[in-house]
């Protein structure tokens, strides 16, 4: 047996295990028993395995011809057209084993889409449409005389990650009922310049902007579009990057919220600007729909925070063994989790917005206090403390949060705001800090200084100050000049004052050094602060 058949049996049969274990977790519809069902991420989280993932991974890959040859094509260049239907095959039968799911194709001058439709469930009368999409199609153009219609492009990271994903979400939210309706999209000739989003956008454009038939011909408003596009050679960091436009933001902010309200462990960099055009979003940017690309770099070519440049992209080498498959689940859980909370509380018609409460002491003399407030939410929530932007941490067991705050003296009126994709709920307290008095900054300057130059000095408190002197006393002890300071016009924890270097009698210092002794007297209580000057000829 050769080399490459024995490789090829070792890869279909690890394959077809991973994929029977799958088989035999219990498919279960969880139909609402009310007119409100409930989100279930945590038990979505647990579902998600990288072995599962790897298999998949792995199986696009080698893009194993049928029959008995068992080939290993190892490509699926958009112009091969052996692998594209081998591997149209594939991803057609991995939609199908969910039996909910209504699978079509689109075959438009050689570039085929393969279109998995999850139907609302029949009680409900919502439109809306959610996407998540991925391309299938690679090149390795970054190789010497590749060849697309003989070389090898096995893409196992660009983009069998992205594939791999959306066949386990697409299978894990198949076992669940929703209000509305979720299209999962194999997208071909990506690498041609997105010509399959851009065919399926073309497709769904009607008269009425935003709108798109579905499988029984009723119109579908497309709310929200996940791609996913090479999402694992990191081994630097746990990073994903969103890539959103301005009316897309939302779909970023609710991703970022849901890796913290999952605790899933992401470091999430959101690139927000409407000219980036590395992926699939692209067409639907232009049409008008929101759209997001969640992907390991917008630049893989070079190196980023948290981010090595990849040197296997668009070459014969991007091989699974050079993906991070810990960062593909971790990746694969924020989108599923975060299309089953949108689903399940934030589109739901009688969605009740967040309740927050927050609780402080009347008054305090902790500069850095720890406050509390409770929290009630059908939807993943994150909570921030303003005027500080100190972030909450959360405890959706007792539904309680904690945040470290920063007082300043005197009645801080802080506020709690609970974000959530859609919008924000607030609430504010006030709290009296009673903290003592503080040097916040004491400045002699020009120090050392010109014995016919001058001299300013600066301070600042943590409070207000009613008075400032300055006595400088010479290097045998001796008082020599008594100077008086001068408010702030704006700010009355801030004051100043001048010396020319002159005695009381009005004569030149000698140079030397000098010790001043600065006061500053804050609600009748007097505090001092001494400060050397070096006076110089």
């Amino acid at each position: 047996m050769s080399s490459q058949l024995r490789r090829c049996l070792q890869v279909q049969i690890s394959v077809h295990v991973i994929f029977f274990s799958l088989l035999c977790i219990p498919f279960s519809i969880t139909a609402a028993q009310d007119d409100k069902p409930s989100s279930h991420g945590d038990e979505l989280l647990t579902l998600v395995q990288s072995d599962a993932l790897e298999a998949r991974v792995v199986a696009l890959q080698e893009n194993i011809a049928r029959g008995h040859n068992l080939q290993a094509l190892r490509t699926r260049s958009a112009h091969h057209r052996e692998a594209t239907e081998n591997v149209v095959h594939y991803i057609t039968n991995q939609f199908r084993r969910s039996p909910r799911m209504e699978v079509k194709e689109q075959v438009f001058g050689g570039i085929r889409n393969i279109v998995a439709v999850l139907p609302r469930r029949l009680t409900s009368s919502s439109n809306r449409v959610f996407i998540i999409c991925a391309h299938y199609d690679t090149q390795a153009i970054r190789e010497p005389n590749w060849n697309p219609l003989a070389s090898s492009a096995p893409g196992a990271n660009d983009n069998g990650t992205g594939v791999a994903a959306m066949l386990e979400i697409a299978y894990l939210l198949s076992r669940s009922e929703y209000d509305h309706e979720i299209r999962f999209i194999a997208l071909g000739g990506e690498e041609l310049g997105f010509l399959g989003s851009r065919h399926y956008v073309q497709e769904a454009a009607t008269k009425n902007t935003g709108t798109d038939a579905d499988s029984s011909g009723q119109q579908g408003k497309i709310v929200a579009v996940f791609n996913l596009d090479m999402l694992g050679f990191n081994w630097k960091s746990d990073l994903v990057e969103i890539v959103t436009n301005n009316d897309s933001a939302w779909i970023g902010r609710a991703l970022i919220i849901a890796n913290t309200w999952y605790d899933i462990g992401l470091k999430i960099r959101r690139t927000q600007d409407e000219f980036v055009d590395i992926s699939s979003h692209k067409p639907f940017w232009d049409n008008g729909y929101n759209a997001v690309t969640l992907t390991e770099s917008s630049t893989p070519w070079r190196d980023s925070q948290n981010y090595d440049a990849n040197p296997f992209y668009h070459t014969a080498a991007d091989t699974a063994d050079k993906v991070n498959f810990n960062l593909v689940r971790k990746v694969t859980q924020l989108v599923l989790v975060t299309v089953d909370s949108l689903l399940t509380g934030m589109f739901h018609p009688t969605r009740q917005p967040p309740q927050i409460t927050l609780q402080l002491p009347p008054t305090t003399k902790e500069s850095e206090l720890e406050i509390t407030g409770t929290f009630r939410s059908d939807f993943p929530i994150d909570i921030v403390v303003y005027p500080s932007r100190a972030e909450g941490f959360l405890n959706r067991e007792t539904q309680t949060y904690t945040a470290t705050v920063p007082l300043q003296p005197g009645v801080n009126v802080l506020r709690a705001t609970a974000r959530y994709p859609l919008g924000s709920v607030s609430v504010a307290e006030s709290v009296i800090l009673t903290e003592a008095f503080a040097w916040r900054e004491v400045a002699v300057f020009p120090n050392p200084a010109r014995s016919d130059g001058l001299t300013e000095f600066r301070i600042e408190a943590n409070a207000d100050i009613t008075d400032m002197g300055v006595l400088i006393y010479d290097s045998g002890g001796n008082l020599i000049k008594r100077i008086e300071g001068v408010p702030d016009r704006l700010d009355q924890r801030v004051w100043r004052t001048w010396w020319n270097q002159q005695t009381s009698y009005g004569l030149a210092v000698s140079p030397g050094i000098y010790m001043c002794h600065i006061s500053a007297i804050s609600k009748g209580v007097t505090y001092t602060y001494l400060e050397k000057l070096a006076i110089l000829r």
